[in-house]
């Protein structure tokens, strides 16, 4: 008799229940029928509509068209074993409920009974084999209240701000800089390359009010002007008639998942259609020829830049087009999508292996803000072209997350 495949956990830390449930939902769908094992070709789930392409959808409708496997049948076994899902939702104002507690290893408790629900039984340590999924803010807020408590933060790792920027321009079909605010308060008009309205938006995070958008150079400054020096910003230029996007998830630089994610409606417009949308309405159809152009450019794109484990985002304008990388976000905290189990096994896998497991955090010469480490532009001690690093948020962030919890607590009756 064989030894029984591991079981293990995925825990899905946000307010959106929809995260949880799309892990798990395609956990459970077998390969065949209505349903393709690897998605994002026919389209058989709930209705959002997404007006940039840089959000994600909010709240897809569960997935009822899809294929469900029976009884026993609903984790996929990989070499690593298998996955269970645990969604964790509420939290008290610091951002950090029950997952505070827990050893100096990283590990806490949280609540949860697997179908992505606030109730259900404790489901114990959070253990080093098991899988994180966490926005960035959020973890900032959990990694907090972890310090307060004594214990040591969750930790990942996640592509080198410089990692779109080191891509050959005929892989990333436009001009990718990386800047800090410091150097960019210098432009005077944006170089070569760039066009007069480029794409601009924070490396290692986000921050309310700098949301990914087209700015000239004064709407720039403009928009940074609360900014610190030493945040890191990403100015693309804009690539125009894009009428598809696709996400694809790489291992080490080997593709292992792969989904059309969005098509604009017309080509270059703001009007989007996920991937989570009706199929009633009309053009929600993913080209079939363009999955195996994904997967080639991603493994183009991470020969070229340098072999990571994340999530691509891929765009096409016209059949014949190769496609363009327009994005690459770590897997730990990039957005769920119908991939059937196979692949959706392979995705856990991979965002399990991007949590760092280490009994010395220490922050060593990584400048603190509050206790957390911050980033420094891509040029600690890591060196500033590895493909991969820890990811440590942006100093803009962290400073407006703790600027917001502090005048929180003031407000909170003692």
């Amino acid at each position: 008799m064989g030894q029984a495949a591991m079981t293990r956990t995925l825990h899905v830390i946000s307010p959106l229940a929809w995260v949880a449930e799309v892990f798990e939902e395609e956990l459970e769908t077998m390969s065949g029928g209505g349903a393709i094992d690897g998605g994002g070709v026919t389209n058989a789930t709930g209705a959002t509509i997404s007006a940039s392409r840089h959000d994600v959808p909010v709240i897809p409708a569960s997935a009822e068209g899809r294929v469900r496997a029976t009884e026993g049948q609903s984790h996929v076994t990989s070499a690593e074993g298998s996955w269970r899902v645990v969604g964790h939702h509420p939290w008290d104002r610091d951002g950090v409920t029950g997952l505070t507690c827990g050893n100096g290893k990283g590990r806490g408790n949280g609540r949860g009974n697997g179908r992505g629900d606030t109730g259900g039984s404790g489901t114990g340590p959070i253990d080093d084999r098991d899988a994180l999924w966490i926005a960035p803010d959020l973890l900032v807020r959990c990694n907090a209240g972890r310090r307060r408590a004594g214990l040591a933060p969750w930790r990942f790792t996640a592509p080198t701000p410089r990692w779109m920027a080191d891509l050959p321009h005929e892989l990333a079909g436009r001009t990718v800089l990386v800047v800090q605010v410091e150097e960019l308060r210098q432009w005077g008009r944006f170089p070569d390359g760039l066009g007069e309205r480029p794409w601009s938006q924070l490396c290692d995070g986000r921050v309310s009010g700098f949301n990914a958008a087209r700015r000239d150079i004064t709407e720039l400054h403009h928009a940074l002007s609360a900014a610190p020096g030493d945040s890191t910003i990403m100015v693309s230029g804009h690539l125009a008639g894009i009428s598809e996007e696709w996400t694809v998830t790489i291992r080490h630089g080997r593709v292992v998942a792969s989904c059309g994610s969005c098509r604009h409606l017309p080509p270059d417009s703001h009007h989007i259609v996920t991937i989570f949308d009706d199929t009633a309405v009309a053009g929600t159809t993913f080209h079939t020829g363009y999955r195996a152009k994904a997967e080639r450019l991603a493994e183009l794109a991470a020969a070229a830049a340098g072999p990571i484990s994340a999530s691509l985002l891929v765009a096409f304008r016209t059949p014949d087009d190769p496609g363009v990388v327009l994005e690459a976000e770590p897997v730990w905290c990039s957005a769920p999508y119908p991939v059937g189990a196979r692949m959706m096994t392979a995705v856990i896998d991979t965002i399990a292996e991007a949590r760092i497991i280490d009994d010395d955090a220490s922050t060593g010469t990584t400048p603190v803000i509050d206790g957390i480490p911050v980033a420094t532009g891509g040029m600690d001690a890591a060196g500033e072209h590895d493909n991969e690093h820890e990811f440590k948020p942006d100093p803009w962030m962290v400073r407006r997350l703790m600027e917001r919890l502090t005048t929180r607590r003031r407000m909170t009756p003692h």
